[in-house]
């Protein structure tokens, strides 16, 4: 009797959650009811103090009359536009969670979160305390912490996505093929959320952020906008502080170990020009310590280069002429890392991580001055030594038209 008792109530229950009840299963979404999107952009209300800027791009499938804009209040509240290449929907909220659902009621098809690429905060935001608008990103669950994030120099998040808009660019390829170019190039480096997070969590609320901004191409009164990358923003007690440009943001990815590659254009004994491939660097931190007090800090740098271009027609590969543009290369690569340390001490911000150097490399008596840290670092005495190697020059050996030379 008492097995009949309990296959019967074992049965009740199973019938009760086995149901296609409305909210036991996710819901169906046919593709061409959802909008996909790619890029959010946050911004700080400048017109409502106290409220929040949503913005959102989405690819456009189909295509609505160009240029096309729906406003249902003058405050930007619930704006749609539909430019060349993406459908882009703003409004406001008190908090990012009530603006993300305030811009769902504003689209005729359900937004899908989960296909966002790249997270943009505005400057006035970054200032105001980057963390408090990423953690609704990393708190909600139709969201990904692994995707790239930017800082917008100069501007808001919802101008620069509008004024690509304008373009034949949308946004998202755009930041694609930006994110290739400064691996290439150097100067900057891809960033996630979840990595953000971790940066100031584990340097004192210290932390470096890729750094895009809006750049007028146009010339004579036009304006043609297009979107570079700056170098770094600089965040110290978790607000945007500083930058640190792109003229400079090389000796950010030297000191970290975090440069692919880039190009240095030196003079040859000839003082005609050449190009050097960095092919690989390594840096290595050397601590000194009085006891348990920290003295100072040598950064040694090895980069190892290759022969690129020369554009004199006369013998390039011959040991003076060598040290000579490894000598060259080793000034301006040092002259940048130096750059680079004075902006950070004096914005008092760990966002290149020696306290994770030091912490591997002598961690006891790290440990011993971990609590001290954000008062020693803008402080400390750093040195700088780089040693410059070129070990290759590809096909040629001999310029082109050497021999035809007089």
């Amino acid at each position: 009797m008492r097995n009949r008792v309990a296959a019967f109530f074992l049965i009740a229950v199973m019938t009760g959650i086995a149901g296609c009840g409305p909210h036991s299963l996710p819901q169906r979404r046919e593709i061409d009811d959802l909008q996909l999107v790619e890029v959010i952009g946050i911004d700080k209300s400048l017109e409502r103090p106290g409220y929040q800027v949503v913005t959102i791009a989405s690819r456009k499938i189909e295509e609505p009359a160009a240029g096309k804009v729906q406003e249902q209040e003058a405050s930007g509240e619930g704006e749609i536009s539909l430019g060349n290449k993406a459908f882009i929907s703003t409004t406001l909220g008190r908090t990012l969670f009530e603006a993300a659902r305030k811009i769902q009621a504003s689209s005729d098809k359900t937004l899908f979160w989960a296909h966002t690429k790249y997270y943009l905060i505005g400057e006035d935001a970054a200032k105001d305390n980057i963390v408090k608008y990423i953690d609704f990103i990393a708190r909600d669950h139709e969201f990904h912490i692994n995707n790239k994030v930017y800082i917008v120099k100069g501007s808001t998040a919802k101008e620069l996505i509008e004024q690509v808009n304008k373009s034949e660019l949308y946004i998202a390829d755009k930041l694609d093929s930006l994110g290739q170019s400064i691996k290439q190039l150097g100067t900057s480096e891809e960033l996630t959320v979840a990595e953000l997070m971790r940066f100031f969590d584990i340097h004192f609320g210290s932390a470096r952020i890729p750094c895009i901004e809006l750049v007028n191409r146009g010339g004579q009164g036009q304006q043609i906008f297009a979107v570079e990358s700056f170098g770094y923003a600089i965040a110290a007690d978790l607000k945007l502080v500083s930058y640190i440009g792109r003229d400079i943001a090389r000796g950010v990815n030297l000191i970290t170990n975090n440069l692919n590659s880039s190009i240095v254009v030196v003079k040859d004994l000839y003082g005609e020009d050449a190009s050097l491939e960095i092919v690989s660097s390594k840096t290595e931190i050397f601590p000194l310590y009085e006891g348990d007090e920290l003295v100072e800090l040598t950064l040694k740098t090895k980069v190892i280069s290759n022969l690129g271009e020369v554009q004199s027609q006369s013998q390039t590969l011959f040991d003076e002429n060598i040290k000579h543009m490894e000598a060259q290369q080793s000034a301006i690569l040092e002259n940048e890392m130096k750059n680079v340390l004075k902006v950070v001490l004096e914005s008092e911000s760990d966002c290149l991580g020696i306290c994770d150097m030091l912490r591997l490399k002598t961690p006891v008596k790290f440990r011993r001055i971990e609590d001290k840290w954000d008062v020693i670092f803008p402080q400390l005495q750093i040195n700088i030594k780089v040693e410059s190697l070129l070990i290759r020059s590809y096909a040629l050996d001999e310029p082109s038209g050497m021999k035809g030379m007089k």
